[in-house]
């Protein structure tokens, strides 16, 4: 068994020392991908003993999922917010889908977020583990964007049988649309595409769920 996959005996450490070491990581798992990273490399990225990081970590699959958790809760924090910010009692809800997921996409390709998935992508034929924890927060987003749903029908501006479902075609058309123009994440997409892909993607779904039956 290699040291890297080795459990070791592990103690509560501080807060503060396993942040550190999570930030390193980050910065390592992008410069050399996952396949080239060793828990060497990130102890002398985060200034810290092998023994410490294993203290907070079984072995670097384990270290590797922190890092994609902080990155992405960072990323779903800020998407819920201007989310919920954009909807309001109006009952406009075409207005408000197309300015909550305009700023959603935008989080979504930049950044670490982008350089991660690009990350994942590469490395899932040798460690499909990998594209597992990438998707796994996933359903915490579409939860919130069906609870929106289910609100915006009960105020009468949606007709929408299962709120579930409606959500995740909706992330489809826009986010993944996105993802795949951008070729995740190595060409930069202008204002103008983003608010392209995202009308045209708002407007087959409210065919398909607005309330006053037009299509």
């Amino acid at each position: 068994m290699s040291p890297e996959s080795q459990p070791a005996a592990r103690r509560r450490g501080r807060p503060a020392k396993r942040q550190l070491i999570v930030d390193a990581a980050r910065r390592v798992f992008l410069r050399h991908g996952y396949t080239d990273t060793s828990i060497e490399m990130i102890a002398a990225e985060a200034e810290a003993s092998k023994q410490t990081i294993y203290n907070h970590f079984e072995g670097k699959e384990q270290l590797f999922a922190a890092v994609v958790r902080a990155v992405q809760q960072s990323v779903m924090t800020d998407s819920e917010t201007l989310f919920a910010a954009r909807f309001t009692e109006t009952g406009d809800v075409e207005q408000d889908l197309r300015a909550a997921f305009r700023l959603m996409t935008e989080l979504n390709l930049s950044g670490d977020v982008a350089a991660f998935r690009r990350l994942v992508t590469i490395e899932q034929l040798r460690h499909p583990e990998l594209m597992r924890e990438w998707t796994q927060p996933r359903p915490a987003f579409e939860s919130f964007v069906a609870a929106e749903i289910r609100r915006q029908t009960a105020c009468g501006a949606l007709d929408v049988p299962d709120s579930a479902l409606a959500a995740r075609q909706l992330i489809t058309l826009i986010l993944n649309e996105a993802i795949n123009q951008s070729r995740y994440g190595l060409r930069i997409l202008t204002e103008a595409e983003i608010g392209r892909i995202v009308d045209d993607g708002v407007d087959f779904w409210l065919r398909a769920y607005r309330a006053d039956g037009s299509r």
